[in-house]
């Protein structure tokens, strides 16, 4: 479901998975001080000269900082929401809503949204008025204790990242042109909300050698895929169905390992061609990239003649994407899509609504999968869902690798609902949806102990044992060796890292660009962090374990006895940025 045209982040859903991403980060960890400045106005100057660096681009234009109340919150998103782009969206989303039983005949899709993001909505990006707002009372901002160390820069990071976007690729106007269509407005979602989440947890971790991009970090931010947050959000959001509430949220998860898959790989020039080059048009692309993005994946158009609604006026058209399809079989719980292996053989949905003379609604939901088997795992799921869900005259009809579904209150032209899937089955058109060969899939789906995966236009590589005995991969500008999953040795190099270890990264060297930090040790014997440039370089260093020696920039000791220390500088107020206004 679109976010308004603001880009919001919800102080509470996003940051119950943000303190677990930060605590692995840098458990363990010995972190580097920053140079606090000392009121908020500074401290948003410095974040939003964080964001720049980690994202690797400058805000192209000034920007506002304000402090606002729940009330102008409210204020805000209900003019946001009554954009005519808005309401149309809003009032055909609520129509298929209501179609799939995800709302009741008598709920208000607006007033859900105003009621879950008026107490969710902890920052937010506006993209037409240019400015950041922060909640006042909502938590982890300027005025307000935040829920968790790092969480204030957490958020400030997260909404500098929207602004910074915005600026190079105008996010209003990729928004306003994915409305038409849910599925693609979710995977447009998901790149906007994945990427900020990553520069906001490496700027909660600015103060360590660590990112998202180490191999630890980006297990962690792997782990969003699985993670299940029903209980949590659930309870947060009381009344909000689960389908809407997963559209809200899955987006921030499944979006950030999407961006990470690229962003690790490739760098942050990799996310900019997303932008510049070929979005994902389909939440397929975000939730299977390697076999979906990748690989040039366009959906299959599914479309029926006009003869299939004769007698009927047709009302909307829409896509639910894999994710739809996920959260919408998951009924009342929050679906996991990386629960549902079939959807990986999605190519392509179309759901048709009609209206008949008495005003009642018919809905034809067609699809398209990869395999047979995909077809009739959906079929049967499908069947069940419709059984359990309360729907009136529903059939399901399967035919090879497509399956339709009818439901409405009454039968049309007094056949029933299962003919009627058929007669779709039988009229339906349709152009796209290609899949390898059989060859090819038979290939892919076995377990080969030799493979040469290659991804036109970005990679090419060789996997010994399904990557986890060697993995070797290379494209513009980047390449990643590793042997035994890492636990042996681990290369990887792009425009804005380097990384070498062995044993488990027991021995290494990194160097981020992006995070400013140099990190290498030596089991045992030395160990070297440093972070940040110029005057706000900083750095520490031991020798057997500080034993022998250790130090930083103000001091150094060996054998516990000082031998060095630096004269007290003479402090000087913190660097003003033109980007930032109180």
């Amino acid at each position: 479901m679109k976010q308004s045209g603001l880009r919001v982040l919800s102080g509470r859903a996003v940051a119950w998975v943000a303190p677990l991403l930060l605590l692995g980060l840098t458990g363990g960890c010995l972190s580097l001080p920053l140079a606090e400045p000392e009121d908020s106005e500074k401290r948003v100057a410095q974040d939003l000269a964080l964001a720049e660096r980690l994202r690797g681009r400058p805000l192209a234009r000034p920007i506002r900082i304000e402090r606002e109340s729940k009330e102008q919150l409210a204020g805000s998103l209900r003019k946001e929401l009554d954009k005519p782009e808005n309401v149309v969206f809003l009032g055909e989303t609520e129509r298929l809503l209501k179609a799939f039983r995800v709302l009741r005949p008598e709920d208000d899709l607006t007033a859900i949204y105003l009621s879950v993001m008026g107490e969710q909505v902890a920052a937010y990006y506006d993209p037409e008025a240019k400015r950041v707002a922060y909640i006042e009372g909502a938590g982890a901002s300027a005025t307000n204790e935040a829920p968790f160390p790092g969480m204030e820069r957490f958020v400030y990071v997260h909404e500098f990242c929207h602004a910074i976007e915005d600026s190079h690729f105008d996010l209003e106007r990729l928004s306003r042109d994915s409305l038409p269509d849910l599925d693609r407005n979710l995977a447009l979602t998901s790149v906007v909300e994945g990427s900020a989440v990553l520069v906001g947890m490496d700027g909660a971790c600015a103060g360590a050698p660590l990112n998202s991009a180490l191999p630890v970090g980006a297990w962690l931010v792997g782990l969003l895929a699985k993670a299940d947050l029903s209980d949590e959000l659930k309870g947060q959001a009381a009344g909000c169905p689960p389908f809407l509430l997963g559209a809200l949220v899955r987006p921030y998860l499944d979006g950030a390992v999407f961006v990470n898959r690229l962003r690790r790989e490739a760098g942050w020039g990799a996310v900019d061609a997303l932008y510049t080059n070929r979005l994902p048009q389909t939440t397929a692309e975000i939730l299977f990239p390697e076999r979906r993005f990748l690989q040039g994946f366009r959906p299959a158009a599914l479309r029926l003649p006009d003869a299939y609604f004769a007698g009927r006026a047709p009302a909307a058209t829409n896509t639910l994407g894999a994710l739809g399809v996920a959260l919408w079989l998951g009924g009342d719980t929050l679906a996991n899509p990386s629960e549902r292996r079939f959807l990986a053989g999605w190519l392509g949905d179309r759901v048709f609504l009609s209206e008949g003379a008495d005003g009642r609604l018919e809905a034809t939901w067609l699809t398209l999968w990869e395999e047979t088997g995909d077809a009739r795992t959906f079929a049967r799921l499908a069947g069940k869902r419709l059984a359990a869900g309360g729907f009136l005259g529903w059939g399901v009809a399967r035919e090879g690798r497509r399956v339709a579904l009818t439901w409405s209150a009454q039968a049309p032209c007094g056949c029933g609902p299962a003919a009627r899937a058929r007669e779709a089955l039988r009229l339906a058109e349709v152009d796209g949806g290609d899949r390898p060969g059989w060859w090819r899939r038979k290939m892919a789906a076995l377990p080969m102990p030799v493979r040469f995966p290659s991804y036109e236009g970005y990679s090419s590589g060789f996997e010994a044992l399904g990557g986890y005995a060697a993995d070797v991969c290379g494209g513009e500008g980047f390449y990643r060796f590793t042997l035994a999953s890492g636990v042996g040795l681990r290369a990887e190099a792009n425009p804005d890292r380097h990384y070498w270890g062995a044993l488990c990264g027991t021995l290494r060297h990194v160097g981020d660009a992006r995070s400013e930090f140099t990190h290498w040790r030596v089991p045992l014997a030395a160990t070297w962090f440093s972070r940040g440039t110029g005057e706000e370089r900083r750095f520490k260093w031991r020798v057997l374990l500080g034993l022998l020696a250790h130090g930083d920039e103000t001091r150094a000791r060996v054998l516990l006895v000082p031998v060095w220390r630096a004269a007290p500088a003479e402090t000087s107020a913190p660097p003003q940025t033109a980007h930032a206004a109180k």
